[in-house]
């Protein structure tokens, strides 16, 4: 994260021993300082560790260090809500505060994210040790509605001050097929917008379909269900309900209309979603109506992920049929920058 140090907070500090141990905090916890200009106060007062932070910091802005700061600090910024603006002791709240990452599950979803954490930052980065340092954590949002709870709780915790939130929220793209339109999103994300909280739509349906096939768990006793599934097309897994099935896709009300057979499934999918599938011969939907067997599928299959075989190939060959097939990689960049 990069902090912004005004000018102001050194030519008039209103406490010199908070700017210093501001300046500290910001280092301990890895962050980065910019001061966009030449600062004419003079900071003798400051310990030389800190003076020389603050000459590097400058040196940096006059070789074009001009990125956007994540947040700035002055003197007074008490009346300021919303914006990332802090006042010097509001900052050393702040930039001790740890990245949340907001997931639907925040145990069985956080697999992929430090998946592409592993695969896509170097071994030396910041966000590759920010998570057993406890400066990255995750948290359990839930679905859509609860989400938008979950924050108005924090934002009510620092007293209606949203500015001090250090979230990034992703949510499962919940697409059954390609084109699916998903409007349940649409006021949380404004939410997430007016309380300045960046937040990422997974393309695929949801973390489950980014973990390659071979790293799935228990595939000796899945053999036929994966011959059907690796039979599908690349998009078509994109959006594949694997935990559920076809089955799992069926609307609740209608669930009680499927014959002992099974053999109905495909009629009392949505029309998008039969035409979607269309291809898909009746074997192969057959076996796929039921989902991947695996006791405590949420659970469980998100382990796949930690066996070593997921790394930066098998990760890209998932995506490069995608919209963005960097989505992953700008997905740790963004983790990054915000750490």
């Amino acid at each position: 994260m990069k902090v912004r140090l005004s000018d102001e907070i050194f030519r008039h500090p209103t406490n010199k021993s908070d700017v210093s141990y501001l300046i500290k905090t910001i280092i301990r916890k890895r962050h980065s300082i910019s001061i966009v200009s030449d600062v004419s106060a003079d900071i003798s007062w400051l310990d030389p560790s800190d003076i020389q932070v603050i000459e590097d910091s400058i040196a940096a802005s006059l070789i074009g260090d001009m990125e956007e700061p994540d947040c700035k600090v002055i003197n007074n910024a008490g009346n300021i809500h919303g914006d990332k603006t802090f006042s010097v002791n509001e900052a050393i709240t702040y930039v001790a505060t740890p990245l949340e990452i907001v997931l639907e599950n925040g145990t069985n979803d956080s697999p992929l994210t430090l998946a592409c954490i592993r695969s896509y930052l170097p071994s030396g980065s910041d966000a590759v040790s920010a998570y057993h340092k406890l400066r990255l954590v995750f948290a359990t949002g839930g679905g859509c509605t609860n989400v938008k709870n979950y924050l108005e709780g924090k934002v009510a915790q620092y007293g209606e001050r949203s500015k001090f939130l250090r979230h990034f929220v992703i949510l499962d793209g919940d697409r059954r097929y390609e084109g699916h339109d998903i409007t349940k999103y649409d006021s949380l994300i404004a939410y997430l917008r007016s309380i300045n909280v960046k937040f990422h739509i997974l393309e695929k349906r949801c973390m489950e379909n980014y973990l390659p096939v071979d790293c799935f768990p228990a595939a000796d006793k899945n053999r036929e269900w994966l011959n059907a599934f690796n039979a599908l097309t690349p998009r078509q897994r994109d959006f594949f309900n694997i935990g559920g099935g076809f089955r799992g896709d069926v609307p609740e009300g209608r669930k009680k209309e499927i014959d002992s057979s099974g053999g109905n499934i495909k009629s009392l999918l949505p029309q998008e979603q039969q035409d979607f599938y269309s291809d898909v011969t009746d074997t192969n939907f057959t076996t796929l109506s039921k989902g991947y067997d695996l006791p405590s599928f949420k659970k469980s299959f998100p382990k796949g992920f930690n066996d070593g075989k997921t790394n930066q190939t098998s990760l890209n060959a998932l995506l490069q049929h995608q919209d963005n097939p960097d989505e992953l990689k700008d997905l740790a960049s963004t983790i990054q920058k915000l750490l």
